[in-house]
């Protein structure tokens, strides 16, 4: 397999500045319907990741009805206090193998795609990976995958 990261990656992912507020990163995770974002410091280089599972652990719920729930978070607390640093990066360069292993053998769901000067360029997730699998079958390519053991698919 030499397909490279950047041929499954989303591509200019959003992103969230360390000082944001956590209903804002809540609401943007919400509205694009994404798990992760890479968070960034005044200078535009990728500083850390914050996932819906960060948001998760410091949200306040409060029931509104039987089917409705509201999510609040403490005014005070921002990006920087819940993400995820250092995050692994990765260069556009990394093939898709090499991204899969490091994912499986940190238990990462996601890794930011870095430019030079370290600005996020792309996102890879664990998502990007079953549509590539997905697709890869259904072109009809053999793909080697990683579950343990290595195993073949057709």
């Amino acid at each position: 397999m030499s397909e490279k990261v950047q041929d499954i990656m989303t591509r200019h992912p959003a992103t969230v500045f360390v000082a944001d507020p956590l209903q804002s990163t809540y609401q943007k995770m919400k509205a694009l319907k994404v798990r992760h974002l890479p968070v960034t410091n005044g200078s535009g280089k990728l500083v850390g990741i914050v996932s819906d599972r960060d948001l998760q652990r410091v949200m306040n719920r409060e029931r509104i009805s039987e089917t409705e729930e509201s999510y609040t978070f403490d005014g005070r607390e921002t990006v920087e206090d819940i993400m995820s640093w250092p995050v692994k990066a990765i260069p556009i360069s990394t093939t898709i193998r090499s991204a899969a292993r490091l994912m499986l053998q940190d238990k990462l769901s996601a890794l930011v795609i870095t430019s030079a000067e370290q600005h996020p360029v792309g996102i890879v997730t664990t998502d990007d990976f079953l549509r590539f699998l997905v697709d890869s079958e259904d072109r009809g390519f053999e793909r080697e995958i990683f579950c343990g053991a290595e195993m073949r698919v057709r």
